[in-house]
């Protein structure tokens, strides 16, 4: 597993020098991302008698939302403790937000996990290999272009789904539940507990591809800002074992994000791609 640093951004991914196309070379050193989901909530820590709430974030930059995604474009919201789970019904639009609220009936640790509706779209092969690069995966468009794995037809299918993750308490203690699984066919899973993280410590994440681990896949992460601090943080580039683990070093307390994206041919149809994104949202206390 590789750790590297990427340039300093407003929580964005890096484009490196890939041999896409001449536009793509032009581009090599500026760092482009995409508008990733985020599930943040409004406190990691919640009464046992009382109301959680998170918000729905998509932007560039990490915690913030530029626009609210609707309600109905949401095709699954689930609140998953240690022995069951719980679907959340009570979606709004707050401002720019996504608000999902909702009451567990029982404390314990619970995973907030919300898919979004998979966006269906037209594009040749060279916009696909393009798309991925820009959003986020140069390594991956550079590496079925070198295999040869990219489609060869003038047009495909661009099937697009987001997923989005986060981790909260429900009262003091209650059983465990962060190493749950969602099911997502892209999923970040946590391997250590992130409630116990302190700035100091190192999180280990596991990214599973249609339920098994993805070696290989460059993850990035990063801290959203603190309160008054202008400085420009760096976003920190992962990448996962043969186990399917990565390990990402917790530099500063506060709020964090590791986000990916995979893209692979559609398993039950015929010049049909898969583009999938996955986020998880989690806290780091001070030492």
């Amino acid at each position: 597993m590789r750790t590297t640093r990427s340039r300093p951004g407003r929580g964005r991914r890096p484009l490196t020098a890939v041999a896409l196309t001449a536009g793509l070379l032009a581009l090599s050193t500026v760092t482009l991302s995409a508008h990733d989901f985020w599930i943040v909530p409004t406190a990691f820590v919640f009464a046992a008698d009382g109301a959680l709430e998170v918000r729905g974030q998509t932007s560039t930059a990490f915690p913030t939302s530029l626009s609210a995604v609707a309600p109905n474009r949401v095709a699954e919201a689930r609140l998953i403790g240690a022995t069951g789970e719980e679907r959340l019904g009570d979606l709004s639009v707050s401002g720019t937000s996504l608000r999902i609220r909702h009451r567990p009936t029982t404390p314990g640790q619970r995973v907030v996990a919300v898919g979004l509706a998979t966006r269906t779209s037209r594009a040749a092969s060279s916009g696909l290999k393009r798309y991925i690069a820009l959003e986020g995966a140069p390594e991956l468009a550079q590496r079925y272009e070198r295999d040869g794995l990219l489609p060869t037809t003038d047009s495909i299918t661009q099937k697009t789904t987001k997923f989005a993750k986060t981790i909260v308490e429900v009262g003091g203690g209650g059983p465990r539940a962060f190493g749950r699984i969602a099911g997502h066919p892209l999923e970040l899973v946590p391997v250590t507990d992130p409630a116990t993280l302190r700035a100091g410590d190192t999180l280990a994440v596991q990214l599973l591809f249609r339920g098994r681990p993805l070696a290989g896949a460059h993850l990035h992460a990063g801290a959203a800002a603190a309160e008054g601090d202008s400085a420009k943080r760096q976003d920190l580039s992962i990448v996962t074992g043969s186990d399917g683990v990565a390990r990402l070093p917790v530099d500063r307390p506060g709020l964090w994000n590791v986000r990916t994206l995979h893209a692979a041919p559609a398993e039950s149809a015929a010049d049909t791609w898969d583009v999938l994104f996955a986020t998880i949202v989690f806290h780091a206390a001070a030492r």
